[in-house]
């Protein structure tokens, strides 16, 4: 199991557990608080039986979602694929424990849950996004793996970069500089529109103004500051910001 897949059961279970404490303590508090008449009495384990099983299936969302990332097909319609089918096991999951367990109808544990468990859907992938994708991941990946080339508009006509020969790219205004071992070209774009034309295995960004070839890194330097700089086997020096400091190690990691 790779440090990716630890960190997703990590999160997946801390968080998990989490809530179903804090639901758990709430309803005692209730209980204390409130007359005789008007208790809930729940089971002290009824928090573990409407939430537990989203410490199994939070975990396999993630990992769907990662080997999806991975593979440069994670479209908003992948996205949703995946989410729809964990939604309808974990439904269908809970009303046959629901029935077997508890002696609920089907009927009534589904529509029960369904909005439970639309919401932990939605909060779950909104965590991945947010906190476990790895570095650039986008829903939308034009990953131009048929054309490993970019595109650089001139006046004479439009020639191809191959993206190996790309060391860098910079912001610059309304332009990015796309830096090669010749020359340095501009190119009208943003840099944000750039790194979603790029193969994501190959190029991360260091800074806001700054995508660099993975292939080109000779090494990582931190400064006592927090942010750093990336040495390019070029001898040139790329400025790394304590934002992506941690994502860019991270990555240098997994292709080491």
């Amino acid at each position: 199991m790779d440090q990716q897949c630890r960190k997703e059961w990590l999160v997946s279970l801390l968080g998990w557990s989490g809530v179903i404490v804090f639901l758990s303590l709430i309803d005692k508090l209730h209980d204390l608080w409130v007359p005789e008449d008007d208790k809930l009495n729940n089971h002290p384990l009824w928090a573990l039986q409407e939430w537990g099983l989203w410490l199994l299936f939070t975990p396999l969302l993630f990992r769907l979602l990662s080997q999806a990332a991975d593979k440069h097909q994670l479209t908003k319609r992948r996205y949703l694929q995946i989410c729809a089918l964990l939604f309808i096991n974990a439904m269908w999951c809970q009303a046959l424990f629901d029935l077997i367990v508890l002696n609920d109808s089907i009927a009534y544990s589904l529509l029960y849950f369904a909005p439970v468990h639309a919401l932990a859907i939605f909060s779950c992938a909104f965590i991945w996004q947010r906190y476990l994708a790895l570095p650039q991941t986008q829903l939308v990946q034009a990953d131009n793996a048929d054309c490993q080339m970019l595109t650089i508009e001139q006046p004479e006509g439009a020639m191809q970069l191959r993206f190996d020969d790309i060391i860098q790219i910079n912001a610059a205004s309304n332009y990015v500089e796309v830096c090669t071992a010749e020359r340095t070209w501009l190119k009208r774009a943003t840099l944000k529109d750039i790194e979603t034309r790029l193969p994501q295995q190959m190029f991360l960004r260091t800074h806001r103004a700054h995508l660099v070839n993975i292939q080109h890194i000779a090494r990582v330097r931190l400064k006592s500051s927090g942010s750093g700089y990336v040495e390019l086997k070029s001898g040139r020096v790329v400025a790394l910001s304590k934002a992506h400091k941690h994502s860019v190690k991270a990555r240098l990691q997994q292709v080491a």
